[in-house]
This record gives C-alpha cells, sequence and structure tokens, in this order.
C-alpha cells in the first residue's frame, strides 16, 4: 500500500482520484495548495505525489522543483496530472518522474502509481 499525496485544487478531482486510490489499497491525502503540500511532504513523506501545475499559492512546476532540489524530498516521485499544453516541456524543466494529461483514465493512473510504488519499496 502506497501513501500517496494529491495536491489538486478542483475538489471533484481530487476526490474522485483519492476515491479510485482508496478502492485500490493506497492511503491518500489532498492538499489544493502548494504551500501545505511542501508543509506536508516533508512532514509524511508520501510514497508518491501527484500535483496538478495549477494550484494556489506556490505552483506546481515550483513545489516540483522544490521538492526535486532537497535531499529529503529528491528520491519522491512526483507525477504531474494537469491539462496544460506544455505538460511535457514544464515536468521536464522541473524535474518531474513523469506526467499524465487531463482527462486521465484512471487504469493509466493506477499503472503509474504500480510502477512507481514498487520502485520506492525496493530501494
Amino acid at each position: 500500500m502506497a501513501m500517496i499525496l494529491i495536491v489538486e485544487d478542483d475538489p471533484n478531482v481530487a476526490r474522485l482520484v483519492g476515491l479510485v486510490l482508496t478502492r485500490n489499497g493506497h492511503q491518500s491525502e489532498v492538499v489544493s495548495d502548494g504551500d501545505a503540500a511542501l508543509r506536508r511532504v516533508r512532514e509524511i513523506r508520501p510514497d508518491i505525489i501527484f500535483a496538478d501545475l495549477g494550484i494556489k499559492g506556490m505552483s506546481g512546476q515550483t513545489l516540483c522543483s522544490t521538492l526535486k532540489s532537497e535531499e529529503a524530498t529528491r528520491s519522491i516521485p512526483y507525477i504531474i496530472l494537469s491539462g496544460d499544453r506544455d505538460l511535457a516541456e514544464k515536468a521536464q524543466d522541473c524535474g518531474a518522474d513523469d506526467y499524465m494529461g487531463k482527462p486521465f483514465e484512471f487504469d493509466d493512473l493506477l499503472r503509474l502509481v504500480a510502477k512507481y510504488a514498487q520502485s520506492r519499496t525496493t530501494d
């Protein structure tokens, strides 16, 4: 079971993603802005972070860059979920581990969880 932090300011998307993860045996927590996300990542050290680019406060891209620049949080898989048309470029720029465009299929979300949760447990 993975502990997944969802950084998403659309409550409907956040609730749906959380529900899918819970139904598939994972724990999740939702935060809606970048500053709260940074605080929670440092406190709970999630196994995976799913974050939108367009969030309140610190942007998803800045959050990603910040976490990837810190020794303690660098190894946590950071996956961007966004409808941004420059998604691939922004994900690469900030050092994200992966990205997925919105809207997305839940099966694809779960495949990403399986891929990155497994890599965390074998580290």
